[in-house]
Protein backbone atom coordinates (compact mmCIF):
# COMPACT_ATOMS: atom_id res chain seq x y z
CA UNK A 1 0.00 0.00 0.00
CA UNK A 2 2.57 2.38 0.49
CA UNK A 3 4.18 2.06 -2.58
CA UNK A 4 1.20 3.26 -4.12
CA UNK A 5 0.71 5.77 -1.80
CA UNK A 6 4.29 6.66 -3.20
CA UNK A 7 3.15 6.45 -6.86
CA UNK A 8 0.17 9.50 -6.22
CA UNK A 9 3.21 11.45 -4.61
CA UNK A 10 4.87 11.07 -8.22
CA UNK A 11 1.71 11.70 -10.00
CA UNK A 12 1.60 14.84 -7.91
CA UNK A 13 5.07 16.02 -9.02
CA UNK A 14 4.33 14.68 -12.59
CA UNK A 15 0.68 16.66 -12.53
CA UNK A 16 2.20 19.84 -11.42
CA UNK A 17 4.97 20.15 -14.15
CA UNK A 18 2.20 19.41 -17.01
CA UNK A 19 0.25 22.56 -15.48
CA UNK A 20 3.83 24.57 -16.25
CA UNK A 21 4.49 25.76 -19.27
CA UNK A 22 8.21 24.77 -20.07
CA UNK A 23 7.90 22.11 -18.04
CA UNK A 24 7.09 18.22 -19.06
CA UNK A 25 5.33 15.98 -16.67
CA UNK A 26 7.76 13.44 -18.57
CA UNK A 27 10.79 14.97 -17.45
CA UNK A 28 9.65 14.82 -14.06
CA UNK A 29 9.06 10.66 -14.61
CA UNK A 30 12.63 10.66 -15.93
CA UNK A 31 13.73 11.85 -12.93
CA UNK A 32 11.99 9.98 -10.83
CA UNK A 33 13.20 7.07 -12.78
CA UNK A 34 9.56 5.93 -14.08
CA UNK A 35 9.64 7.23 -17.57
CA UNK A 36 9.97 3.84 -19.49
CA UNK A 37 7.34 1.96 -16.99
CA UNK A 38 4.97 4.72 -17.38
CA UNK A 39 4.58 4.53 -21.13
CA UNK A 40 4.98 0.47 -20.88
CA UNK A 41 2.18 0.48 -19.00
CA UNK A 42 0.05 3.35 -20.91
CA UNK A 43 0.85 0.87 -24.22
CA UNK A 44 -0.84 -1.98 -22.96
CA UNK A 45 -4.28 -0.81 -22.13
CA UNK A 46 -6.16 -2.02 -24.66
CA UNK A 47 -8.28 -5.31 -25.64
CA UNK A 48 -6.41 -7.46 -23.60
CA UNK A 49 -6.76 -4.94 -20.46
CA UNK A 50 -10.67 -5.23 -21.19
CA UNK A 51 -11.12 -8.37 -21.28
CA UNK A 52 -9.04 -8.92 -18.05
CA UNK A 53 -11.56 -6.65 -16.09
CA UNK A 54 -14.37 -8.91 -17.11
CA UNK A 55 -12.93 -11.91 -15.69
CA UNK A 56 -13.22 -12.74 -11.79
CA UNK A 57 -9.14 -13.17 -11.39
CA UNK A 58 -8.00 -10.04 -12.64
CA UNK A 59 -10.32 -8.38 -9.60
CA UNK A 60 -9.02 -10.91 -6.95
CA UNK A 61 -5.29 -10.00 -8.46
CA UNK A 62 -5.75 -6.31 -7.84
CA UNK A 63 -6.93 -6.32 -4.59
CA UNK A 64 -3.80 -8.38 -3.81
CA UNK A 65 -1.63 -5.84 -5.63
CA UNK A 66 -3.45 -3.15 -3.88
CA UNK A 67 -2.07 -4.10 -0.17
CA UNK A 68 0.45 -6.53 -1.36
CA UNK A 69 1.89 -5.48 -4.40
CA UNK A 70 5.41 -7.91 -4.40
CA UNK A 71 3.09 -10.72 -4.78
CA UNK A 72 1.89 -10.09 -8.20
CA UNK A 73 3.81 -12.02 -10.74
CA UNK A 74 4.19 -11.89 -14.62
CA UNK A 75 1.07 -13.91 -15.54
CA UNK A 76 -0.73 -11.61 -17.51
CA UNK A 77 -3.76 -10.95 -15.26
CA UNK A 78 -1.16 -10.19 -12.82
CA UNK A 79 0.60 -7.26 -15.45
CA UNK A 80 -2.81 -6.14 -15.83
CA UNK A 81 -3.73 -5.53 -12.36
CA UNK A 82 0.18 -3.80 -11.79
CA UNK A 83 -0.54 -1.51 -14.54
CA UNK A 84 -4.10 -0.61 -13.73
CA UNK A 85 -2.72 -0.15 -10.06
CA UNK A 86 0.59 1.58 -11.17
CA UNK A 87 -1.75 4.19 -13.96
CA UNK A 88 -4.76 4.48 -11.39
CA UNK A 89 -2.43 6.10 -8.23
CA UNK A 90 -0.51 8.01 -11.47
CA UNK A 91 -3.65 9.76 -12.22
CA UNK A 92 -4.91 10.53 -8.86
CA UNK A 93 -1.75 12.20 -8.23
CA UNK A 94 -1.50 14.02 -11.36
CA UNK A 95 -5.40 14.85 -11.18
CA UNK A 96 -4.87 16.22 -7.41
CA UNK A 97 -1.72 18.57 -9.09
CA UNK A 98 -3.51 19.87 -11.82
CA UNK A 99 -6.76 20.73 -9.81
CA UNK A 100 -4.63 22.95 -7.07
CA UNK A 101 -2.31 24.09 -9.96
CA UNK A 102 -5.34 25.35 -11.74
CA UNK A 103 -6.01 28.08 -8.30
CA UNK A 104 -2.58 28.83 -7.90
CA UNK A 105 0.40 28.37 -10.98
CA UNK A 106 -1.01 30.80 -13.54
CA UNK A 107 -0.78 33.90 -11.26
CA UNK A 108 2.72 32.51 -9.81
CA UNK A 109 4.08 32.35 -13.44
CA UNK A 110 2.84 35.93 -14.46
CA UNK A 111 3.81 37.44 -10.70
CA UNK A 112 7.17 35.36 -10.60
CA UNK A 113 8.25 34.90 -13.99
CA UNK A 114 11.68 34.75 -13.23
CA UNK A 115 12.36 32.77 -10.11
CA UNK A 116 9.68 30.58 -11.45
CA UNK A 117 11.38 29.93 -14.77
CA UNK A 118 15.41 29.62 -12.54
CA UNK A 119 13.45 26.94 -11.07
CA UNK A 120 12.38 25.10 -13.78
CA UNK A 121 15.69 25.62 -15.66
CA UNK A 122 17.96 24.16 -13.23
CA UNK A 123 15.27 21.46 -12.63
CA UNK A 124 15.35 20.39 -16.41
CA UNK A 125 19.31 21.06 -16.97
CA UNK A 126 20.22 18.71 -14.22
CA UNK A 127 17.92 16.06 -15.63
CA UNK A 128 19.61 15.63 -18.97
CA UNK A 129 21.99 14.05 -17.69
CA UNK A 130 19.50 11.14 -16.84
CA UNK A 131 18.64 10.08 -20.57
CA UNK A 132 22.45 10.74 -21.47
CA UNK A 133 23.64 8.22 -19.01
CA UNK A 134 21.29 5.53 -20.27
CA UNK A 135 22.68 5.57 -23.77
CA UNK A 136 24.82 2.33 -24.40
CA UNK A 137 25.47 3.83 -28.03
CA UNK A 138 26.90 7.34 -28.95
CA UNK A 139 27.31 7.31 -32.16
CA UNK A 140 26.58 9.30 -35.74
CA UNK A 141 22.78 8.32 -35.42
CA UNK A 142 22.48 9.55 -31.67
CA UNK A 143 24.36 12.21 -32.71
CA UNK A 144 21.91 13.06 -35.91
CA UNK A 145 18.79 12.62 -33.48
CA UNK A 146 19.75 14.76 -31.08
CA UNK A 147 20.72 17.55 -33.15
CA UNK A 148 17.74 17.57 -35.08
CA UNK A 149 15.92 17.09 -31.81
CA UNK A 150 17.18 20.12 -30.65
CA UNK A 151 16.82 22.30 -33.26
CA UNK A 152 13.24 21.22 -33.83
CA UNK A 153 12.69 22.02 -30.56
CA UNK A 154 14.67 25.47 -29.98
CA UNK A 155 12.69 26.82 -32.73
CA UNK A 156 9.01 25.03 -32.07
CA UNK A 157 9.06 26.81 -28.40
CA UNK A 158 10.49 30.22 -29.59
CA UNK A 159 6.84 30.81 -31.79
CA UNK A 160 4.77 33.12 -31.30
CA UNK A 161 1.47 32.51 -29.07
CA UNK A 162 -1.41 32.92 -30.40
CA UNK A 163 -4.25 35.75 -28.97
CA UNK A 164 -6.29 36.26 -31.61
CA UNK A 165 -9.27 34.79 -29.51
CA UNK A 166 -8.23 36.78 -26.74
CA UNK A 167 -10.06 40.21 -25.82
CA UNK A 168 -8.59 43.87 -26.27
CA UNK A 169 -9.06 47.35 -25.35
CA UNK A 170 -7.48 49.65 -23.40
CA UNK A 171 -7.06 51.71 -20.08
CA UNK A 172 -5.85 55.03 -19.49
CA UNK A 173 -3.35 55.55 -16.73
CA UNK A 174 -3.17 58.97 -14.37
CA UNK A 175 -0.25 59.68 -12.18
CA UNK A 176 -0.72 61.38 -8.81
CA UNK A 177 2.37 63.96 -10.23
CA UNK A 178 4.42 64.17 -13.34
CA UNK A 179 6.72 61.73 -13.75
CA UNK A 180 10.39 62.69 -12.78
CA UNK A 181 11.73 60.30 -15.65
CA UNK A 182 10.25 58.16 -17.79
CA UNK A 183 8.29 55.05 -16.05
CA UNK A 184 7.23 51.80 -18.28
CA UNK A 185 4.63 49.86 -18.20
CA UNK A 186 4.82 46.17 -19.30
CA UNK A 187 3.48 42.94 -19.00
CA UNK A 188 6.83 41.74 -18.32
CA UNK A 189 8.56 40.47 -14.96
CA UNK A 190 8.17 42.77 -11.57
CA UNK A 191 6.41 45.62 -13.96
CA UNK A 192 3.45 43.45 -14.36
CA UNK A 193 0.00 45.22 -14.47
CA UNK A 194 -2.95 42.80 -13.29
CA UNK A 195 -6.49 44.64 -14.11
CA UNK A 196 -8.94 42.19 -13.35
CA UNK A 197 -12.70 41.52 -14.25
CA UNK A 198 -14.37 40.47 -11.49
CA UNK A 199 -18.54 39.41 -12.05
CA UNK A 200 -20.89 36.76 -11.51
CA UNK A 201 -23.20 36.35 -8.44
CA UNK A 202 -22.72 37.16 -4.52
CA UNK A 203 -21.12 33.88 -3.78
CA UNK A 204 -19.20 33.65 -6.68
CA UNK A 205 -16.47 35.27 -8.36
CA UNK A 206 -14.76 34.72 -11.33
CA UNK A 207 -11.89 36.93 -12.53
CA UNK A 208 -10.29 37.52 -15.94
CA UNK A 209 -7.03 39.39 -15.63
CA UNK A 210 -5.23 42.03 -18.45
CA UNK A 211 -2.28 42.42 -19.13
CA UNK A 212 -0.58 45.67 -21.41
CA UNK A 213 -0.44 43.89 -24.97
CA UNK A 214 2.86 46.02 -25.41
CA UNK A 215 5.07 48.05 -24.00
CA UNK A 216 4.05 51.81 -23.31
CA UNK A 217 6.04 54.39 -21.66
CA UNK A 218 5.17 57.35 -19.86
CA UNK A 219 7.31 60.30 -20.72
CA UNK A 220 9.38 62.54 -18.31
CA UNK A 221 7.04 65.39 -17.13
CA UNK A 222 4.01 63.35 -18.19
CA UNK A 223 1.06 62.60 -16.07
CA UNK A 224 -0.91 60.26 -18.28
CA UNK A 225 -1.05 57.55 -20.91
CA UNK A 226 -2.75 55.22 -22.75
CA UNK A 227 -2.31 51.64 -22.38
CA UNK A 228 -3.42 48.84 -24.83
CA UNK A 229 -4.83 45.59 -22.95
CA UNK A 230 -5.14 41.88 -24.20
CA UNK A 231 -6.85 39.75 -22.05
CA UNK A 232 -4.95 36.60 -20.43
CA UNK A 233 -7.36 33.85 -21.79
CA UNK A 234 -9.27 33.46 -24.65
CA UNK A 235 -13.29 33.29 -24.88
CA UNK A 236 -15.97 35.98 -24.59
CA UNK A 237 -15.64 36.34 -21.27
CA UNK A 238 -13.04 38.72 -21.49
CA UNK A 239 -15.32 41.16 -23.56
CA UNK A 240 -16.08 44.00 -21.15
CA UNK A 241 -18.19 47.31 -20.68
CA UNK A 242 -16.58 50.20 -19.66
CA UNK A 243 -15.66 50.50 -16.22
CA UNK A 244 -15.97 46.38 -15.61
CA UNK A 245 -12.11 46.60 -15.17
CA UNK A 246 -12.53 47.84 -10.91
CA UNK A 247 -8.61 46.15 -9.73
CA UNK A 248 -5.23 46.26 -10.50
CA UNK A 249 -1.55 44.95 -9.48
CA UNK A 250 1.63 46.95 -10.41
CA UNK A 251 0.73 50.06 -11.30
CA UNK A 252 3.03 53.24 -9.85
CA UNK A 253 2.35 54.28 -6.38
CA UNK A 254 -0.39 56.73 -6.34
CA UNK A 255 -1.66 56.02 -9.76
CA UNK A 256 -5.07 55.36 -11.10
CA UNK A 257 -6.70 54.01 -13.99
CA UNK A 258 -9.93 54.22 -16.29
CA UNK A 259 -11.48 52.01 -19.10
CA UNK A 260 -13.78 54.17 -20.89
CA UNK A 261 -14.58 51.68 -23.47
CA UNK A 262 -15.40 47.91 -24.21
CA UNK A 263 -13.15 45.31 -24.71
CA UNK A 264 -13.94 43.15 -27.48
CA UNK A 265 -12.96 40.53 -29.80
CA UNK A 266 -12.74 37.52 -27.12
CA UNK A 267 -14.49 34.43 -28.84
CA UNK A 268 -14.70 30.76 -27.54
CA UNK A 269 -12.64 28.46 -29.00
CA UNK A 270 -14.03 25.91 -30.82
CA UNK A 271 -14.61 22.29 -29.25
CA UNK A 272 -13.00 20.63 -32.28
CA UNK A 273 -10.36 23.22 -32.04
CA UNK A 274 -10.09 22.02 -27.63
CA UNK A 275 -10.01 18.31 -29.26
CA UNK A 276 -7.36 18.69 -31.19
CA UNK A 277 -5.10 20.88 -29.69
CA UNK A 278 -5.65 18.10 -26.45
CA UNK A 279 -3.85 15.71 -28.55
CA UNK A 280 -1.27 17.55 -29.56
CA UNK A 281 -0.58 18.83 -25.93
CA UNK A 282 -0.63 15.41 -24.36
CA UNK A 283 1.33 13.70 -26.87
CA UNK A 284 3.73 16.77 -25.82
CA UNK A 285 3.55 15.80 -22.09
CA UNK A 286 4.67 12.34 -22.86
CA UNK A 287 7.96 13.30 -23.99
CA UNK A 288 10.77 14.59 -21.65
CA UNK A 289 11.40 18.09 -22.92
CA UNK A 290 8.28 19.36 -24.57
CA UNK A 291 5.72 21.21 -22.52
CA UNK A 292 2.18 20.44 -22.65
CA UNK A 293 1.33 23.53 -21.16
CA UNK A 294 3.17 25.14 -23.32
CA UNK A 295 1.46 23.92 -26.87
CA UNK A 296 -1.30 25.44 -25.21
CA UNK A 297 -0.46 28.42 -24.61
CA UNK A 298 1.38 28.75 -27.80
CA UNK A 299 -2.48 27.74 -29.02
CA UNK A 300 -4.19 30.27 -26.88
CA UNK A 301 -5.91 27.49 -24.70
CA UNK A 302 -3.24 27.76 -21.31
CA UNK A 303 -5.34 29.99 -19.80
CA UNK A 304 -8.74 29.02 -21.24
CA UNK A 305 -8.22 25.55 -20.20
CA UNK A 306 -7.01 26.50 -16.60
CA UNK A 307 -9.86 28.94 -15.99
CA UNK A 308 -12.69 26.39 -16.60
CA UNK A 309 -10.91 23.58 -14.40
CA UNK A 310 -11.09 26.85 -11.49
CA UNK A 311 -14.78 27.42 -12.97
CA UNK A 312 -15.96 23.84 -12.83
CA UNK A 313 -14.43 22.82 -9.67
CA UNK A 314 -14.37 25.87 -6.99
CA UNK A 315 -17.38 27.76 -8.51
CA UNK A 316 -19.59 24.54 -10.21
CA UNK A 317 -20.16 26.38 -13.59
CA UNK A 318 -21.85 23.38 -15.73
CA UNK A 319 -20.90 25.32 -19.06
CA UNK A 320 -17.15 24.65 -18.09
CA UNK A 321 -17.95 20.97 -18.17
CA UNK A 322 -18.57 20.44 -21.55
CA UNK A 323 -15.19 22.17 -22.51
CA UNK A 324 -13.51 19.93 -19.55
CA UNK A 325 -15.10 16.50 -21.28
CA UNK A 326 -13.66 17.06 -24.71
CA UNK A 327 -10.49 18.01 -23.52
CA UNK A 328 -10.36 14.92 -21.42
CA UNK A 329 -11.61 12.62 -24.21
CA UNK A 330 -8.75 14.47 -26.23
CA UNK A 331 -5.69 13.44 -23.94
CA UNK A 332 -7.42 10.19 -23.43
CA UNK A 333 -7.17 9.10 -27.22
CA UNK A 334 -3.67 10.95 -27.49
CA UNK A 335 -1.74 9.56 -24.68
CA UNK A 336 -2.98 6.16 -26.05
CA UNK A 337 -2.24 6.68 -28.65
CA UNK A 338 0.70 7.89 -28.79
CA UNK A 339 2.60 6.46 -26.07
CA UNK A 340 2.19 3.06 -28.29
CA UNK A 341 4.66 5.00 -30.58
CA UNK A 342 6.85 6.18 -28.45
CA UNK A 343 7.09 2.22 -26.56
CA UNK A 344 7.57 0.82 -30.17
CA UNK A 345 10.46 3.38 -30.43
CA UNK A 346 12.33 2.94 -27.17
CA UNK A 347 12.21 -0.91 -28.08
CA UNK A 348 13.36 -0.84 -31.54
CA UNK A 349 15.49 2.36 -31.23
CA UNK A 350 16.30 2.72 -28.13
CA UNK A 351 19.62 4.62 -27.79
CA UNK A 352 18.36 7.24 -30.92
CA UNK A 353 15.30 7.68 -29.03
CA UNK A 354 17.10 8.78 -25.83
CA UNK A 355 19.63 10.95 -27.70
CA UNK A 356 16.36 12.39 -29.44
CA UNK A 357 15.08 13.04 -26.04
CA UNK A 358 18.12 14.75 -24.74
CA UNK A 359 17.93 16.76 -27.80
CA UNK A 360 14.51 17.90 -27.06
CA UNK A 361 15.30 18.46 -23.34
CA UNK A 362 18.40 20.66 -24.49
CA UNK A 363 16.42 22.93 -26.86
CA UNK A 364 13.50 23.17 -24.29
CA UNK A 365 15.93 25.59 -22.50
CA UNK A 366 15.32 28.52 -24.33
CA UNK A 367 11.72 28.31 -23.03
CA UNK A 368 12.93 28.32 -19.35
CA UNK A 369 15.38 31.26 -19.42
CA UNK A 370 14.71 32.98 -16.94
CA UNK A 371 16.11 37.06 -17.73
CA UNK A 372 13.92 38.23 -20.50
CA UNK A 373 13.25 41.48 -22.52
CA UNK A 374 10.11 42.84 -24.17
CA UNK A 375 10.26 44.68 -27.46
CA UNK A 376 8.04 46.94 -28.88
CA UNK A 377 5.82 44.48 -30.36
CA UNK A 378 5.63 42.87 -26.98
CA UNK A 379 7.87 39.78 -28.20
CA UNK A 380 10.15 38.79 -25.32
CA UNK A 381 13.59 37.88 -25.85
CA UNK A 382 16.68 36.60 -23.72
CA UNK A 383 18.47 39.18 -21.72
CA UNK A 384 21.70 39.09 -19.48
CA UNK A 385 20.75 40.96 -15.95
CA UNK A 386 22.74 44.67 -16.26
CA UNK A 387 23.27 44.03 -12.03
CA UNK A 388 23.00 41.99 -8.97
CA UNK A 389 19.68 42.92 -7.47
CA UNK A 390 17.28 41.01 -5.54
CA UNK A 391 15.07 39.37 -8.72
CA UNK A 392 18.41 38.13 -10.04
CA UNK A 393 19.62 36.59 -6.39
CA UNK A 394 16.22 34.48 -6.02
CA UNK A 395 16.54 33.68 -9.06
CA UNK A 396 20.08 32.09 -9.12
CA UNK A 397 18.69 30.18 -5.37
CA UNK A 398 15.55 28.92 -7.06
CA UNK A 399 18.05 27.92 -10.34
CA UNK A 400 20.55 25.79 -7.55
CA UNK A 401 17.21 24.50 -6.16
CA UNK A 402 16.06 23.38 -8.93
CA UNK A 403 19.74 21.23 -9.72
CA UNK A 404 19.70 20.01 -5.87
CA UNK A 405 16.42 18.39 -6.16
CA UNK A 406 17.12 16.47 -9.65
CA UNK A 407 20.47 15.16 -8.05
CA UNK A 408 19.44 14.21 -4.90
CA UNK A 409 16.32 12.21 -6.58
CA UNK A 410 18.79 10.61 -9.08
CA UNK A 411 20.70 9.55 -6.22
CA UNK A 412 17.75 7.70 -4.14
CA UNK A 413 16.89 6.52 -7.65
CA UNK A 414 20.61 4.78 -7.73
CA UNK A 415 20.72 3.88 -4.21
CA UNK A 416 17.26 2.01 -4.66
CA UNK A 417 18.19 -0.03 -7.93
CA UNK A 418 21.23 -0.73 -6.03
CA UNK A 419 19.57 -2.29 -3.22
CA UNK A 420 17.48 -4.03 -5.42
CA UNK A 421 20.10 -5.43 -7.33
CA UNK A 422 21.88 -6.53 -4.24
Amino acid sequence: MIAWLVNIVRGMCMGTADAIPGVSGGTIALILGIYERFIGAVSQVGAGLVRAIFSKAFWGRLKTGLTRPSELGDAPVDRHAHNVLFLGTLVVGIAAALVIGARFIPDLLARYPAPMNGFFLGLVLASIAIPYKMLKKRGLPQLGAFLVAAAATFVFVGLPIDQSQNAQGAVTITLAAPAEAPILITGHEEAVVFMTNRHGGENKKREVAFLPAHPVEIPAGATEVVVPVVARLAGDIGNLQPGELVASDGLPDGASYAQSAPTEGGADPALWFIFVAGMIAISAMVLPGISGSFVLLMLGLYNYIFFNVRAFVYDQESAALVVLLVFAAAVLVGVLSFTRFVAWLLRSYHDTTLAALVGIMVGSLRKLWPFTGVDADGVSYPTVPDGFDSTVGVTLGTFVAGVVIVLVLERLGRAKKSAAAG
